[in-house]
């Protein structure tokens, strides 16, 4: 999916730990910003949570849950903006983690993003805290975008097909885009184009 909100033209900013060194570094664009604590995995996202970070996202979420970590926290407060790639990427999480009887919530959601969330159904499949939700810091780790476009073509088409079962009217709006993408060469690159309602388009260049 292409950005479907970002208020104003402020860009991402903050600071967090480098991986490598546990160093403080200034961080800006589209990023999350991944810690532990109290047993629970917190995912800050900064910027538009979009088709390209969705990616990195769910190799993350993957990795934790195989090391047994099945209690996210995403903080939202930092988000500007999400597409349906990115919204389609919680409801797929948030089944591996219900099927091990672990918990996948979403906090400090903005109106905003609560109203993106809510006209693509994902409030039914997605458990979204209402209001402020203080959460506890640990050591940070940040997740940048993906730079692999088979990854993110992979993401975008399971993104959408779980969308599907998060709300009758997905059908419509993105029943003719999945099979552009399935009649599409494999190494097509992936291009946006604005849809319906604001809401933005996964696509495939001809």
């Amino acid at each position: 999916m292409g950005k479907l909100s970002r208020p104003g033209t402020r860009q991402a900013s903050k600071t967090g730990a480098c991986p490598e060194g546990g160093e403080t570094v200034s961080i800006s664009g589209d990023f999350l910003r991944v810690s532990r604590a109290n047993e629970a995995i917190r995912v800050e996202v900064f910027g538009l949570g979009n088709m390209h970070l969705a990616p990195a996202f769910q190799s993350f979420a993957e990795a934790e849950i195989q090391a047994g970590f099945v209690n996210f926290i995403v903080d939202l407060h930092g988000c500007a903006g999400m597409d349906s790639t990115f919204m389609g990427t919680f409801i797929g999480i948030s089944n591996q983690i219900r099927g091990r009887q672990g918990f996948f919530c979403l906090v400090n959601v903005s109106p905003e993003n609560h109203r993106l969330l809510k006209m693509l159904g994902v409030v039914h499949l997605v458990t979204v805290h209402e209001g402020e939700f203080p959460v506890p810091a640990g050591k940070t780790t940040i997740i940048r975008p993906t730079d692999d476009p088979y990854a993110r073509q992979r993401q975008i088409r399971a993104a959408h097909f779980l969308l599907l079962d998060a709300d009758p009217a997905n059908r419509d709006r993105f029943g003719a885009f999945i099979k552009a993408m399935e009649e599409a060469p494999a190494d097509a690159p992936t291009i946006v184009r604005p849809g319906k309602n604001g809401t933005g388009s996964d696509d495939k260049k001809k």
